[in-house]
């Protein structure tokens, strides 16, 4: 988590397919997570030029395409109101619709999910591409709610396995995907971001 501020269960959770002013959000939560994760284990270059907008406009053309499926976690504080000087730029994860008595809503990570791309694995693969969680909300049942969706989801498309990447360095994501039952599969590979070992994790699930 962030080491300026204690994680703080939500008081309202949910996770929904993400909408176009939802990836913003996301891909800000992807980058405070990689920053607090990963600082002094990854290149900083490569850290500080992650790029929030730039990660947005590239889910955007995959959804379109069909590549891949979104998933965002969404919080809720009823006890914050909504501010009056809320962000002008329409695509801000905090510009949302006025909701009376409902609070500030917040995307706090997101999973995103599809096709396994290895083009040997069986047809009925699917593939967890990533799962971030901004760090002011680890440990709170964020990201064990978004990995219950991508499962669901690709159950719901006739998938009995999923499998993932997961960096090597990443020793908080494979204890949290231990726990969820993902196992070692033995392959190893390099990250097509920045060439650092990679640990494919693979699940059972039976289908829907």
């Amino acid at each position: 988590m962030s080491p300026h501020r204690p994680a703080v269960r939500p008081a309202r959770l949910a996770v929904r397919p993400a909408r176009p002013g939802d990836l913003l959000g996301a891909a800000e939560a992807r980058v405070a997570s990689w920053r607090a994760a990963f600082t002094g284990l990854v290149p900083q270059d490569f850290l500080d030029a992650m790029d929030p907008a730039a990660i947005a406009s590239s889910w955007t053309e995959s959804i379109a395409a069909g590549r891949s499926r979104l998933y965002i976690a969404l919080t809720t504080d009823p006890h914050q109101p909504q501010r009056r000087d809320r962000p002008t730029d329409p695509h801000h994860p905090e510009r949302q619709p006025e909701r009376r008595g409902r609070g500030v809503e917040r995307v706090v990570g997101y999973v995103s999910v599809g096709p396994e791309r290895d083009p040997g694995a069986p047809p009925d693969t699917g593939e967890l591409y990533a799962l971030f969680v901004h760090p002011d909300h680890w440990g709170v049942g964020v990201g064990r709610a978004l990995a219950d969706a991508a499962c669901a989801d690709l159950r719901a498309a006739g998938c009995t396995t999923v499998n993932l990447w997961v960096l090597e360095a990443n020793t908080r994501a494979r204890r949290f995907y231990a726990k969820y039952s993902f196992e070692d599969t033995g392959d190893r590979g390099r990250s097509s971001l920045n060439e650092l070992p990679e640990i494919r994790l693979s699940l059972s699930q039976r289908p829907s």
